[in-house]
C-alpha cells in the first residue's frame, strides 16, 4: 500500500481516534485491557486532552486513518529510558499492507527522539498473529504473566516483549 504516513495525533483528531478505538475494542475485545463500554463512556474532552498531552500516533492511507498506537514513557529517573507500546490497532482491511509496520516504525522513531532506548509491550499468548508481527518488527519475548487478564471467567497469559532501539 502506498501513500502511508504516520503522525502524532492531537485533540482535533479525537473523533477519528475514538471511532478507531471503539472499532478495535469491538473487533478484538480480548486483545485490550479496556472494554468497549469503558471506552465508550469516556468523554471526548478527556480523550482530546490525552491526545494533546500524550504520544498517540495514527497511520494514514492518504488522509484516512487506518491505525493507532500509543507510546507511554515511564517517568521515574531510573526508568525514563523505557516506554510501553500500547493500544495498538490497525483496521483489518489495512492489515498486511505495511500500515502496521509503518506505525511501529513511526512510534519507534518518536521514542528514539525522546531518548527512549527500550520499547515494551504486553500481548496475549494466544494471539499468534500479533506475536509474529511484533517479532518481525524487532521485539523479543522476555517473560510471561500468568492470569494477566480475566474475562468471563477465562484467564489469559500475557507475553512481555521488548525491543532495544538505542
Amino acid at each position: 500500500m502506498t501513500d502511508l504516513s504516520v503522525r502524532r495525533l492531537v485533540g482535533a483528531d479525537v473523533g477519528d481516534w475514538r471511532a478507531l478505538r471503539l472499532e478495535a475494542l469491538s473487533t478484538y475485545p480480548e486483545a485490550f485491557l479496556t472494554t468497549y463500554d469503558e471506552a465508550a463512556a469516556e468523554s471526548l474532552d478527556t480523550i482530546a486532552d490525552r491526545l494533546d498531552n500524550g504520544q498517540t500516533f495514527g497511520v494514514f492511507v492518504a488522509s484516512d486513518i487506518v491505525g493507532i498506537g500509543s507510546l507511554i514513557q515511564l517517568t521515574k529517573t531510573q526508568t525514563k529510558h523505557r516506554a510501553e507500546l500500547g493500544a495498538f490497532f490497525v483496521q483489518p482491511g489495512a492489515q498486511g499492507s505495511g500500515a502496521a509496520s509503518a506505525l511501529v516504525q513511526g512510534i519507534t522513531e518518536a521514542a528514539r527522539q525522546s531518548g527512549i532506548s527500550q520499547l515494551e509491550l504486553f500481548v496475549a499468548a494466544s494471539n499468534a498473529r500479533a506475536i509474529a508481527f511484533y517479532t518481525r518488527t524487532g521485539f523479543r519475548e522476555v517473560g510471561r504473566i500468568p492470569n494477566a487478564t480475566l474475562s468471563d471467567g477465562h484467564a489469559e497469559t500475557d507475553l512481555i516483549m521488548i525491543h532495544a532501539i538505542g
